[in-house]
């Protein structure tokens, strides 16, 4: 007598017939209405969905939505795979399809040439046991007109302030590429995630160009019409302290029409340390996750502070992606790093879990850090010596998705 076996589920990418069942799988799962389903599956295209099955006669199990990008460390791009949209029929909860789901995703994402995949999570265990480990933070800041109005010091403030069309990035890319390169976790954005920076809730911006007194753009401001008394910036870049102060003079324009003045950024924001009373405020603090899927193409392309030079060696517990399951030699020289196999004997051994590494990889968690708590396994001197290596900003992503 033979027994049955089960069936492997079915993994691809959506069809024209899915797509209505997919919209119901994000109602159920975000209560997310179809209208604003629409629009996501309008901007980023269907052909990012990808769905899973019991088999071919059955309904969906579970979706997800993928696209490539850039996501920048140390200074360099990462060939990255952005993750949203992960839902599963509550009918399927608790069989496994959520987990069967991600893992084709990541493995088609690593398959593709993706060195990291970035996400943020409705839940973490689920993520923690797919390997993910916490990448950076997404801070919500606040503060009043008249806050943010002491911070302005515009005397002898030379510059200019232009207002420009938001449904073109071209300039405002350029402009980013200096906040790319100078922090950690910043995407590289594609043509939806700049609309959905710069036109949130589907309603155009207000752009403007921030400059120098030749008119020479150095940042730029985007900022939503003001409603119920609020402002919301919906895009900020500010690379040099007279793009921050002209940001400034922009808001506290707006001080006879809103009592609150709302804003995106990281840990060490630029306008909320330039704020000089203590109506600034942190009103949310999320954390995105991150996954390193290449621990070699991870390693090789992000980038390293220019002085350092250093090797170490990497032993890399990873469940899911066997070929990250081994040591890895890093060595460090002019801001890149160059990955030898196989390990040398002479140089010091970290060992972690590929979601401590993830972490360590991005700058989320120190190698020190990652050392008190037992998550990094090896000598204390190898721990300054990693964190030597891997210093610099701290991670943050204003993009949701």
């Amino acid at each position: 007598m033979t027994t049955p076996t089960t069936p492997t589920p079915l993994y691809g990418p959506a069809t024209a017939n899915d797509i209505g069942a997919v919209a119901r799988l994000a109602r159920q799962g975000f209560g997310q209405p179809r209208e604003i389903f629409d629009r996501y599956a309008a901007l980023f295209g269907t052909d990012t969905i990808r769905c899973l099955r019991r088999d071919a006669a059955a309904p969906l199990s579970a979706c997800a939505a993928w696209w490539s990008m850039d996501q920048w460390f140390g200074g360099r791009p990462v060939p990255a795979q952005g993750v949203a949209m992960v839902a599963v029929d509550p009918v399927a909860r608790g069989t496994g399809a959520g987990s069967s789901l991600m893992r084709s995703l990541l493995a088609e994402g690593r398959a593709t040439g993706a060195a990291v995949s970035v996400l943020h999570p409705s839940t973490l265990p689920f993520y923690r046991r797919l390997g993910f480990g916490r990448g950076g933070v997404s801070c919500d800041w606040s503060a009043t007109p008249a806050t943010l109005a002491g911070a302005r010091r515009d005397a002898g403030l030379d510059g200019t302030i232009h207002p420009a069309d938001p449904l073109d990035a071209a300039p405002l890319a350029r402009l980013r590429r200096l906040l790319l390169a100078a922090g950690n976790g910043l995407p590289e954005r594609n043509e939806a995630l700049w609309t959905m920076a710069l036109c949130p809730d589907g309603e155009m911006s207000d752009l403007f160009l921030l400059g120098g007194p030749d008119g020479t753009p150095e940042g730029y401001l985007a900022v939503a019409p003001p409603k119920d008394q609020r402002l919301v910036v919906a895009d900020l870049c500010t690379p040099t302290a007279r793009s921050a102060r002209l940001a400034l003079r922009v808001l506290t324009g707006y001080r006879a029409q809103v009592d609150r003045i709302a804003w995106r950024g990281g840990p060490d924001d630029p306008l909320a340390l330039l704020a000089e009373d203590v109506g600034v405020r942190m009103d949310g603090r999320e954390e995105w996750l991150i996954r390193v899927l290449d621990v070699e193409r991870a390693l090789a392309t992000r980038g390293y502070p220019s002085g350092a030079m250093d090797c170490v060696n990497f032993e890399i517990n990873d469940f899911l992606i066997p070929e990250n399951n081994r040591r890895f030699h890093l060595r460090v020289e002019g801001g890149s790093g160059v990955i030898a196999s196989p390990a040398r004997d002479d140089a010091p051994m970290a060992t972690l879990g590929i979601a401590a590494f993830s972490s360590l990889f991005s700058g989320h968690a120190s190698a020190r850090t990652l050392w008190q708590t037992g998550m990094l396994r090896g000598e204390e001197t190898t721990a300054d010596r990693i964190d030597r290596l891997f210093g610099g900003a701290r991670p943050w992503m204003p993009d949701r998705f």
